[in-house]
């Protein structure tokens, strides 16, 4: 097929079947040299790109093409080990935290505070939508292209270290809590298969994960002291602004 592309996603290996020609582009940083073996074969056809836009009209159809690409790779990416997770991940000297909340309330902010306060310790891995995997019985964070409207995103994979869950609140505090009592709220944070032996794996990989990686709840403004607050409790060290 001519207007075929190969990428590498959290250690599969993908054949992405594209419309448009700005396809590419958008997975400039990923693209690898067509493998012995493929992983995963997403294919955006116009049927596909026009259900994505009968779901969200004001997308556009660029957008509608990467969403059908998306929905093709997370249906079948727990089949290889991970799953999409809605969150903004960041690391911080190579380690990853996740910083998870229902839209409109202020992971991007959130982070975008790390980087005001810490600077190029700090970089963000993705956005909106990166993978989850263990690699062996360790966790991992895994960018995509999927980054959200900032497209704010960086090709690596880092150890994850802590999950966040944020709260707006008119102060700074931070608890480490039980997963099984906010388990509603981390399911609608994950994508989640419509063939059922994929949801089975993508809960137990979920699983995993959450019995390796201490999970928080912030309450948290927009200030120095949120950040002061989250990096303290999720890194374990003392902030080094003081």
């Amino acid at each position: 097929m001519e207007n075929q592309i190969y990428v590498s996603l959290a250690g599969m290996t993908a054949e992405i079947n594209y419309i448009r020609r700005r396809i590419p582009r958008f997975f400039s940083d990923y693209l690898i040299e067509k493998p012995e073996t493929v992983d995963v074969v997403a294919t955006a056809t116009p049927e596909g790109v026009a259900a994505e836009l009968a779901a969200e009209p004001t997308a556009g159809a660029f957008n509608a093409e990467t969403a059908c690409i998306f929905r093709c790779i997370a249906e079948r990416s727990p089949f290889f080990g991970s799953f999409l997770f809605h969150c903004a991940a960041i690391s911080y000297e190579g380690e990853g935290y996740l910083f998870g909340a229902l839209s409109g309330t202020g992971k991007s902010t959130h982070i975008s505070l790390w980087r005001q306060y810490l600077g190029d310790k700090v970089e963000i891995v993705n956005g909106d939508k990166p993978l989850l995997r263990m690699n062996g019985e360790a966790p991992e964070v895994c960018s995509t292209p999927w980054a959200g409207k900032e497209g704010w995103q960086n090709h690596s994979i880092v150890p994850l270290r802590g999950i966040c869950l944020l709260c707006r609140g008119d102060e700074n505090k931070i608890e480490r809590v039980d997963p099984k009592e906010y388990m509603r709220l981390i399911i609608q944070q994950v994508y989640l298969p419509r063939e059922k032996e994929a949801l089975f794996l993508t809960l137990g990989l979920l699983d995993q994960i959450l019995q390796k990686v201490p999970l928080y709840l912030l309450h948290c403004d927009i200030s120095e002291k949120a950040v002061k607050t989250s990096f303290e409790a999720l890194t374990g060290k003392p902030y080094p602004n003081e």
